[in-house]
């Protein structure tokens, strides 16, 4: 069976990389009729952040990406938490330093002193602190075959033997990695390229035990449009981030996944049902992937474009950008039915229909002294108050009349109504504006304005 897992480290929000890592995963399973699992690697004490795990968990959930196995779900090769697994890996280092493959130290001058002598060793660690370490033969290669990039040849004398436990008692990356991965009946590892260099390592872990390797896939790294690499000290590189700037959750997934994969066609836009249909191994990309806000940003317009007025209000509402006002929300809708096509964001989306709803502009006698406002304002007033309804033709009627009346048309009529009632020379006709914010307040806006 195809299993293959996420694993990430609960130091902080969830990366835009490991997104990626986690929805070329759990797809590859799910199109296989596999099993994603989920592993919370917290032996790095130092860095783990209180409750990141959970975040993590509820990031993944937001996206739909479940996992068939771990934290509290389904735990058969639990638990799925490495602080709680320190017990399986005594049992396994202390094999390996019977087998004397690895080798402990002891910590003298702040300089690592090795004893190869096991039985010693075996004694010393039950009173001093330590580190063990794993025993790489230097005078060898060792070719691994990556499902990406082929046969992969790594000079061993150029790898010191690494730190498989560390003096806090808890192992690293590498040695809890490969000994969960193979209780775990991981089949498939998919993770970022900057595994590579370690890839000797885990192999070499892997037959130390007798073991049978995983298939390996190593992604291509993330970069930025400058061809550096996309890092979390950058600070907007975690998805909670782009959520919070008002990109849409399908929008997001459909721009990750286009992060080093492409279909056979040209389509670019597809949701996760569609990439667990057609996603392939074969046709993930090997060069780094370029981070383009551009493209995601022009992605999030046509989700946008595309979702029901009702849904984008809630999710306006969801990102604390407003409260639910009952009282308008029809003129709220209409507002971001218009307009939703022109907007990049969620903010974005709300920054355009905000205008709407001000109470005041901060416009100035100095912007409106082009125009002749006085006589268009009170037309428009009287006009408006004769009417009911609010409708195109009547709406055209009192423009004509402005022409005819007035002599007034063109920028000089409407540059000034959209002033006094949205505060913005550019916008909608008057007819969308006015049955948006109503005739009562349109009224009341042109008479404020009018007196300045």
């Amino acid at each position: 069976m195809i299993r293959t897992r996420f694993a990430p480290s609960p130091t902080g929000l969830l990366h835009v990389g490991g997104l990626r890592t986690a929805l070329y995963n759990y797809i590859f399973a799910k199109q296989n009729n596999g099993q994603f699992i989920l592993r919370i690697e917290d032996t790095d004490q130092n860095r783990k952040v209180r409750n990141a795990d959970k975040k993590i968990i509820q990031s993944l959930n937001d996206f739909n990406i479940e996992f068939d196995e771990g934290p509290n779900k389904n735990e058969k090769y639990g638990p799925y938490f490495q602080s709680q697994r320190l017990d399986i890996y005594k049992k396994h280092y202390i094999n390996l330093i019977k087998e004397k493959k690895a080798y402990v130290c002891f910590e003298k001058n702040e300089n690592l002193i090795p004893e190869y002598n096991v039985e010693t060793a075996l004694e010393k660690i039950k009173i001093q602190k330590f580190v063990v370490k794993f025993i790489i033969k230097s005078d060898e290669s060792i070719t691994i075959h990556d499902e990406l990039r082929g046969n992969i040849k790594f000079d061993l004398k150029l790898i010191d033997d690494p730190i498989i436990i560390k003096s806090d008692g808890f192992p690293t990356y590498h040695f809890a990695n490969v000994i969960d991965d193979h209780y775990m009946k991981i089949s498939h590892v998919i993770r970022g390229e900057e595994w590579i260099s370690s890839l000797p390592k885990h192999v070499l872990l892997y037959k130390s035990f007798n073991w049978e390797t995983p298939k390996f896939v190593h992604l291509p790294l993330l970069l930025n449009p400058d061809k550096s690499k996309l890092s979390k000290r950058q600070g907007d590189v975690h998805v909670e981030n782009f959520i919070q700037k008002g990109y849409l959750k399908n929008a997001i997934i459909n721009f990750i996944a286009l992060l080093g994969w492409h279909p056979s066609g040209d389509d670019e836009l597809f949701n996760l049902e569609y990439l667990i249909q057609n996603f392939s191994l074969a046709r993930l990309q090997k060069s780094g992937a370029i981070f383009d806000i551009k493209k995601l940003n022009w992605m999030n317009n046509f989700y946008i474009k595309n979702l029901e007025v009702q849904s984008l209000y809630q999710q306006i509402i969801d990102l604390y950008l407003m409260n639910n006002n009952i009282n308008k929300k029809n003129q709220y809708l209409a507002a971001i039915e218009y307009e939703k096509n022109n907007a990049i964001t969620l903010i974005d989306l709300y920054n355009k229909t905000e205008s709407y709803f001000k109470d005041s502009f901060g416009i100035t006698t100095k912007s409106l002294r082009p125009y002749d406002t006085a006589s268009l304002f009170t037309l428009w007033i009287n006009h408006l108050k004769k009417i009911d309804n609010i409708t195109s033709e009547n709406i055209n009627n009192i423009i004509k009349s402005s022409t005819n009346e007035l002599g007034i048309a063109g920028k000089k009529l409407f540059i000034p109504l959209r002033l006094a009632l949205i505060g913005k020379e550019h916008g909608p006709d008057l007819f969308t504006i006015i049955n948006i914010i109503g005739l009562e307040e349109s009224i009341n806006r042109l008479n404020t304005i009018k007196g300045l």
